[in-house]
């Protein structure tokens, strides 16, 4: 075979080799370079082309020489058979990180979980996906709320987080007792948490924090330990977090108000209770109605957190299903119990609390909701039993929020939330306030936010300042 023959036929065959080696490697890694593989591919062919050309124009070639065709045509099926075995590989490459991830949200209740970020880009860009595996998203649905400390290994060094406030603009009618006006700290939280054995887990948390009537003794937040039974479920005992509704649950760290929702204060002062709770999942039962379901129930000793006088038991009941494909997660929750009376008030002393809520996301753009009632609280936040002035027995307290959240940039959020609580048991009306404002991550460990609100009238034994407009920032390291 002549030189210049030669020339063209290696390289027909250096062009199908390269494109096999880089199909096969572009389908084992990300499976994402189709495009990429097209350019290469084009360019080794018109490199081959050149030269097949220069050897025709050189006489050395035949143009209709029938060898040559025939070579041709083999490569071209070479290559056609190499296109189909990349776009397999990547179908079946995106079909297994999908399973991958489904399984370990299945197994770590977390999306977490997902390895790295190639792989968290590939689930986040499947076939169908709306982008819900996104970190936005994570946080809108909040996906590791109510988990286990099973996937963190408890370290060294504690978690800190540090809140502090400028607020400014005091309600009408708000004296100096109701409101600090300028620089507060308004939050240090101290925690360390984490697995220490094979089923064993623990969590202490520590925090300074302004409560009416508080007391050193009562700033330890959280004092657990957790018993893994199996991969889908988790016996916690100690003092924690009562697993009620969305808002309850979420951290001060990653909320993006300054403050919870006003019926937060007044049902749940405090968030923790004391007792023993099993939660986990239903994927064991292998039912589609029911995967990604949670599971929560508990007994505490209905305490309110700071009050610790009727010792009677409280039961909390709770189950929360994730739609990931839809970007949708929705709960129930109830809290049945009792409650102190005032003294020399006979009745109705239930405390039994319901709620629903739902989270929803897409793109950039997330929604949450919750409700929640039940009978009227008879205390207030504080050491000693303060009993609510408005309280009568069989009296009904109803609260909700609606919060929309739209993600302006990587870093950026603007949210707006409208929040409205009925049956004050202080006052005996209804309390209904409009905030809206900006929140700006600044690298891992730093938030910056501005909040302005819109208030009907003072509202007590809640978690919010009474003022108009606050500028907050939180340090977590």
């Amino acid at each position: 075979m002549h030189g210049p023959r030669r020339l063209c036929l290696g390289a027909y065959q250096l062009g199908a080799a390269r494109a096999n080696r880089l199909c096969c490697r572009n389908a084992l890694g990300a499976a994402q370079d189709k495009e990429a593989m097209g350019r290469i591919i084009t360019s080794l062919l018109l490199v081959v082309s050149v030269h097949c050309n220069i050897a025709v124009a050189g006489g050395d070639l035949p143009a209709q020489s029938s060898e040559a065709e025939k070579h041709l045509q083999h490569i071209e099926a070479r290559l056609d058979s190499a296109m189909k075995l990349l776009e397999q590989a990547k179908a079946q490459v995106e079909a297994l990180m999908a399973e991958l991830v489904e399984l370990r949200v299945q197994i770590y209740g977390r999306q977490a979980a997902v390895p790295d970020s190639a792989a968290r880009t590939a689930a986040a860009t499947g076939p169908g996906s709306p982008g819900v595996k996104t970190d936005f998203a994570e946080s809108i649905l909040g996906t590791d709320l109510g988990g286990d400390e099973r996937e963190n290994k408890v370290g060294q060094r504690p978690e800190v987080f540090i809140q502090a406030r400028y607020s400014a603009w005091p309600l009408e009618g708000a004296t100096i007792e109701d409101i600090d006006s300028n620089f507060t700290l308004s939050r240090i939280e101290t925690r360390w948490s984490g697995r220490v054995g094979e089923r064993l887990g623990l969590g202490l948390e520590i925090q300074y924090h302004p409560a009416p009537d508080g007391a050193p003794e009562e700033l330890v937040n959280d004092a657990f330990i957790e018993y893994y039974v199996n991969r889908h479920a988790t016996l916690k005992i100690g003092q924690f977090i009562k697993p009620f509704g969305f808002d309850i649950q979420q951290s001060s760290s990653a909320r993006e108000s300054p403050e919870r929702a006003i019926f937060a204060g007044y049902f749940f002062p405090g968030q923790r209770d004391r007792g023993l709770m099993l939660f986990g999942d239903l994927d064991f039962l292998n039912i589609p109605a029911l995967r990604s379901v949670q599971y929560f129930a508990g007994i505490f000793n209905g305490n309110r957190f700071f009050v610790d006088s009727n010792r009677q038991l409280n039961y909390i009941f709770r189950l929360r299903k994730r739609f990931e494909a839809v970007g949708l997660a929705a709960g129930v929750s109830a809290q049945l119990g009792a409650q102190l009376l005032p003294p020399g008030i006979r009745g109705n002393n239930n405390e039994n609390i319901f709620g629903i809520d739902v989270q929803y996301v897409r793109g950039r753009f997330g929604l949450r909701g919750e409700f929640v009632a039940g009978n009227m609280p008879s205390t207030l936040l504080g050491l000693p039993p303060e009993f609510a002035p408005a309280f009568r027995p069989g009296r009904r307290s109803a609260g909700g929020a609606i919060l929309a959240i739209y993600q302006v940039a990587e870093r950026d959020k603007v949210y707006a939330r409208y929040d409205q609580f009925n049956g004050d048991p202080v006052s005996g009306l209804n309390v209904r306030a409009f905030n809206f404002g900006y929140t700006r991550s600044v690298g891992e460990r730093l938030r910056v936010g501005l909040d302005y609100q819109f208030k009907n009238r003072l509202s007590f034994n809640d978690d919010a300042v009474n003022t108009r407009f606050q500028l907050t920032w939180g340090l977590l390291f």
